[in-house]
């Protein structure tokens, strides 16, 4: 834990006067070419319609109207449509923030949700079911984040005071089995003393925005079957910052990459090692915002958010404030 505590201060200046409620790093749907709107669309109402069948009732019931649905819907042309979404809206005007919504509309809970989704024709059960149902509400909450005219009553349904703590995250994500390239991942949480993390839905929606990019990011790169995230108070006077570490194990040549590089510079929009860099500038932007901060490489010079190696693994933190009255 002396590791964990040494990645960033123990105290960090939170600059806003006012709660962040992550509601403005988003694109109008209006902004998409039409065949892109329509790709939207689409893939909403699948999300919506699998979020109903896996919602309620015993396993075996949701698990009928699981495979009913696949009836409907082949998984491989969800897969298909869902790598085309944006392309023709992005050629047409480019734009870092386009590009950083359309990053999250084809990522987010949506990577590993296809993955599962590509195995539930062979029958999912209990856990396995769990997992698909917490990825497709989390990315219907992550579509609603970043597009405005998508729900817009649902959107401000999801504004609407509500109080999540980190049990959300612990119920969803500790032992989750993710799928990567045909490999297993599990997910191993450690938080030992919960904590009120959003104030409504659409801040968690951007918490999840964060989480799934560097979880995502560590399942395409971690060496062996397991990633694991800690999340902790900063045990400062305070006592107002979370703290979330994820932490992967790495191969040599990924090592060899990593330790020859400037690390800030991951959090750039446009720089990676083997993606689009956009996952982990969007975690910047919204941690940055979190604390009122208006340059995203402030928060990094800061260590609100970073990367580094402890001790053989590949470590990515950042920080988002507690809800005072919880």
């Amino acid at each position: 834990m002396d590791a964990l505590l040494d990645l960033a201060p123990l105290s960090l200046r939170n600059h806003r006067l006012r709660r962040y409620l992550g509601d403005d790093l988003c694109s109008p749907l209006s902004s998409f070419e039409p065949v892109d709107q329509i790709l939207i669309r689409k893939l909403y109402a699948f999300l919506q319609a699998l979020f109903e069948a896996l919602k309620d009732g015993a396993e075996t019931t949701r698990a009928d109207r699981l495979q009913e649905l696949l009836q409907q819907y082949d998984p491989e042309d969800v897969v298909t449509q869902a790598r085309e979404l944006g392309r023709a809206s992005y050629a047409a005007a480019p734009s870092p923030q386009l590009a950083k919504t359309v990053h999250d509309l084809r990522g987010g809970g949506l990577t590993p949700l296809l993955g599962h989704l590509q195995l539930a024709q062979l029958g999912l059960s209990g856990a396995g079911l769990d997992t698909l149902y917490f990825l497709t509400r989390d990315h219907l909450k992550i579509m609603r984040n970043a597009l405005l005219e998508l729900d817009d009553e649902k959107r401000n349904e999801d504004l609407l005071p509500k109080v999540h703590g980190t049990d959300f995250i612990v119920e969803k994500w500790n032992g989750a089995v993710l799928h990567h390239e045909r490999r297993e991942i599990r997910l191993v949480v450690d938080c030992a003393q919960p904590a009120a993390i959003s104030e409504c839905c659409v801040e968690f929606g951007a918490l999840d925005r964060i989480l799934y990019n560097l979880i995502n990011n560590a399942c395409r790169h971690v060496a062996n079957d397991s990633i694991r995230l800690v999340i902790f108070p900063v045990p400062d006077a305070g006592g107002e910052n979370l703290r979330f570490v994820l932490l992967n194990s790495v191969t040599e040549a990924d090592a060899e990459n990593l330790r020859a590089r400037d690390l800030p510079q991951l959090f750039e929009a446009g720089v990676s090692t083997t993606g689009s860099g956009f996952g982990l500038s969007v975690a910047a932007d919204f941690v940055a915002n979190a604390f009122g901060i208006s340059d995203p490489a402030q928060a990094v010079a800061g260590r609100y958010l970073g990367a580094t190696f402890v001790e053989s693994d590949f470590a990515v933190w950042f920080h988002w404030p507690i809800v005072a009255d919880y």
